[in-house]
């Protein structure tokens, strides 16, 4: 079985509205989770759909789920105090064996391809963990005060990581476990679940993705999202069909 769990629980804090978490906004008349189920709904290979959302939400979210046909998401998490966290409570409620596989999507990205998704399990075929890159187009500046430079990256062997990744579901989980079991190792912060499984030695493979798929983070992503949608619905449209949006 593949599944997917779509994290919808964050508060979106940079995005400056207090009265709305940014994944329920609107983007051409849709709320932008909306974006992400309908991508999972329409991929051939995701057989069921976890959303973790916190318990206030999840009424409204139902609501959408069958104003839009989706049919997949079988089951509802919540959210946890870090994005750790919230992906363990979804790993938790799925009912997946060890060699089952996970895609783990956030809900704020809605311009993912069914092209990507569909490259990242051709890929899993062959291996136990993926992630989404694109090719870095500016060096990147490392500092750890957040004032001072300690190190300028160059471009050249660098890689943007953007969502979904992928895993076998058993890897994931345990990269999960050990990090909590570990007094020291679950200080630190982590932001991506291939951080858990690189820190197993698992290797993890890249799959290209592209520059569509943009996090909406900021009130100006919003605006950029706005006025990408039409050639995002030209490119899937190339590839094979409509996967989100109106």
């Amino acid at each position: 079985m593949n599944y997917a769990i779509v994290l919808a629980g964050g508060k979106g804090q940079r995005f400056g509205n207090e009265q709305i978490s940014k994944q329920f906004i609107e983007l051409t008349g849709v709320p932008m989770i909306v974006y992400s189920l309908k991508i999972a709904e329409k991929n051939k290979n995701i057989d069921e759909v976890c959303i973790v959302v916190a318990e206030k939400e999840e009424d409204k979210v139902r609501h959408w789920i069958r104003e839009y046909g989706i049919t997949k998401v079988k089951y509802f998490a919540r959210p946890g105090k870090e994005r750790q966290q919230s992906v363990f409570h979804g790993l938790q409620k799925i009912p997946a064996k060890g060699r089952d596989t996970v895609m783990i999507m956030t809900s704020v990205c809605p311009f993912v391809s069914q092209k990507t998704i569909d490259k990242h399990y051709e890929m899993i075929r062959l291996y136990d963990a993926t992630i989404t890159v694109v090719k870095a187009t500016d060096a990147i500046t490392f500092s750890n005060d957040g004032k001072r430079v300690n190190r300028t990256l160059q471009k050249r062997k660098l890689y943007l990581q953007q969502g979904p990744q992928v895993f076998r579901y058993g890897v994931l989980l345990m990269g999960h476990k050990i990090y909590m079991e570990d007094e020291e190792y679950c200080k630190m912060d982590v932001t991506e679940d291939s951080e858990l499984v690189l820190n197993m030695g698992v290797e993890c493979y890249m799959v290209m993705g592209d520059r569509f798929c943009i996090k909406v983070t900021y009130p100006e992503d919003l605006a950029i999202a706005e006025s990408l949608h039409p050639l995002f619905l030209q490119q899937e449209e190339k590839y094979g069909g409509i996967a989100g949006g109106n």
